[in-house]
């Protein structure tokens, strides 16, 4: 292989690097409508057991309710409106179904796996939200994850 040969295949992989991310990232819209989902998912999740823990799943089935009332005004600026929420835990992706059909015991060690699950969603999709508002919506509702993971952990007892 020459010079000529090898700088024209790196050129070939550099482009194909490039366009990869590009074809793969979702689009701003289908952040914001997985986001919303999550959020409800969450709050109906909590809201199965807000009868073990009213202190502190009460407030945080609140809180989801209100980040996804955010969430939906980021959607009706980008031009989509919401879904249906889910109605059943059947609905709900696996963490939060885990957590609304947890025995008694298991609430709040379920609770800190979910919210560990959403400030990760959350860490993942705020580079890719390119609207500064919106990135500020989605970064104030991380930081209220992060504060009720921790919340839940000293509950539970989990480090």
């Amino acid at each position: 292989m020459n010079r000529r040969q090898l700088l024209a295949g790196g050129a070939a992989a550099a482009l194909t690097l490039r366009a990869a991310p590009a074809l793969a990232a979702p689009d701003e819209g289908t952040l914001l409508l997985g986001l919303w989902r999550r959020e409800q998912a969450l709050a109906l999740a909590y809201g199965q057991q807000v009868h073990t823990n009213p202190e502190l799943l009460g407030p945080a089935r609140r809180h989801a309710l209100d980040h996804a009332a955010a969430i939906a005004t980021e959607l009706a600026a980008v031009g989509l409106g919401t879904p249906k929420p889910p109605w059943t835990p059947n609905d709900l992706d696996v963490a939060a179904q885990r957590l609304a059909t947890s025995r008694p015991a298991d609430v709040l060690a379920n609770a800190v796996i979910v919210e560990e699950d959403m400030v990760e969603v959350y860490k993942t999709a705020l580079p890719s939200l390119p609207d500064a508002k919106i990135a500020m919506t989605a970064a104030t509702i991380l930081a209220s994850h992060a504060q009720r993971l921790f919340i839940l952990r000293r509950a539970a007892q989990v480090t």
